[in-house]
């Protein structure tokens, strides 16, 4: 039985923390906000998960304890629990020790969803401050659909701290979130 509950999006900081150590690179910590995203969440955290720094490889589970916001909504409810019933992950490989780009693979219930279906990709702004800002692009049936991109936006640094990203980001959502508990 999973434990869902309501937090405040005005003190992620406070909350979506490690709760284990990690080798994650700097480039990848902090709470980062997914700015456009039509679907039902809003922030996500790669903390406590398991990086391969030699195949620089990072396995992304959406129904991780404090990994991922989700609106508190009917449609933010639905998400949160199809992707616990399905164990919704990403596999997102970076192309070289840069990590400035990244294929990113979704997974349904341990099944990889194919390239011709989602090709999913982001890759670290030019103009981005050591990751803050980030481009998530999909392309839909072999290319030929692009939904569901938006920007990837550190709203809190690896040492908790908000950066100027934050405030912006909660005059575009409500205050109030639904995360999965450990």
């Amino acid at each position: 039985m999973i434990t869902i509950e309501t937090r405040q999006l005005a003190n992620i900081a406070t909350w979506m923390v490690p709760v284990k150590s990690t080798d994650l690179p700097t480039v990848l910590k902090g709470v980062f906000f997914m700015d456009g995203n039509p679907l039902p969440d809003h922030c996500i955290t790669m903390y406590n998960l398991e990086w391969d720094k030699e195949n620089l490889v990072l396995f992304l589970p959406v129904f991780a304890p404090l990994q991922w916001t989700f609106h508190k909504s009917i449609p933010g409810w639905l998400l949160l629990i199809g992707a616990q019933i399905s164990r919704f992950s990403y596999k997102i490989q970076f192309e070289d020790k840069t990590l400035q780009r990244a294929q990113v693979t979704p997974l349904s219930f341990g099944i990889t969803i194919p390239k011709w279906l989602v090709n999913a990709t982001m890759y670290q702004d030019t103009n981005s401050n050591n990751g803050d800002t980030w481009q998530r692009k999909n392309l839909w049936f072999g290319g030929t659909v692009r939904i569901g991109e938006y920007t990837l936006r550190r709203v809190v640094d690896e040492n908790g701290c908000y950066t100027n990203a934050f405030q912006d980001m909660l005059t575009k959502v409500k205050s109030e979130c639904l995360v999965i508990l450990p």
